[in-house]
């Protein structure tokens, strides 16, 4: 398991852990705080109603995605979270404060037609609590994925990872942390939890790239 301690500039302090994979309870965890920070705060109406529609279909969310992380998964794949630490003592934990996933997947790296996907680590679900943020949390969590895609086989010179156009903020701290936007891609799809029915809606992202040092 890795462990890396950073310090706050309040003197506080938290812990980046790699989540077990084989563990349920470390897995629910991440779960449902990956769906909490992505879809629960998705603006809509305050009507009982339509929170229960909503509520609904986060639970299934949360469950299709323990599903994809329980199922065994030919390729290379790891999840980390931060906890804040209390009295800055790392065997006394609260809850998670943070989380990001790196994984292979058959990516499209060009904007070019017709160019073919590759397998390439993807950043994904890098998510801070707002309170947390700016704090080093989320570059420590970005470093830990790092460090790891390099102990990877087959071995990785680069690491990528995707934003919505409108996320200026990630946008803006990816680049801050070395990467550079490759290209746009205008059809990529986005769970839209608002009214009765599941539905995705096309949004663009930015594709965005870093070299890895060998």
């Amino acid at each position: 398991q890795l462990c890396i301690i950073q310090q706050f500039a309040s003197s506080s302090a938290f812990i980046i852990q790699q989540i077990n994979q084989d563990n349920k309870h470390d897995l629910e965890q991440f779960s449902t705080f990956c769906i909490d920070m992505f879809h629960n705060n998705q603006a809509g109406s305050d009507s009982i109603v339509s929170r229960k529609w909503k509520d609904m279909k986060l639970a299934m969310l949360q469950k299709a995605q323990m599903l994809d992380l329980s199922v065994p998964f030919n390729g290379n794949r790891s999840v980390f979270v931060a906890k804040a630490c209390i009295n800055s003592d790392k065997d006394n934990l609260t809850e998670i404060i943070g989380c990001c996933e790196v994984i292979e997947e058959r990516i499209v790296i060009s904007r070019e037609q017709n160019k073919t996907p590759r397998v390439r680590p993807i950043i994904e679900n890098l998510a801070v609590k707002e309170e947390y943020r700016r704090q080093g949390v989320g570059k420590a969590l970005l470093e830990a994925v790092q460090q790891n895609v390099q102990t990877w086989i087959p071995y990785h010179d680069d690491i990528y990872a995707q934003v919505e156009e409108d996320n200026l903020k990630a946008k803006e701290f990816f680049v801050g942390n070395n990467f550079e936007v490759v290209f746009a891609d205008n059809d990529c799809k986005k769970d839209d939890l608002e009214g009765l029915t599941f539905r995705q809606t096309t949004i663009t992202k930015f594709m965005l790239r870093k070299a890895l040092d060998s």
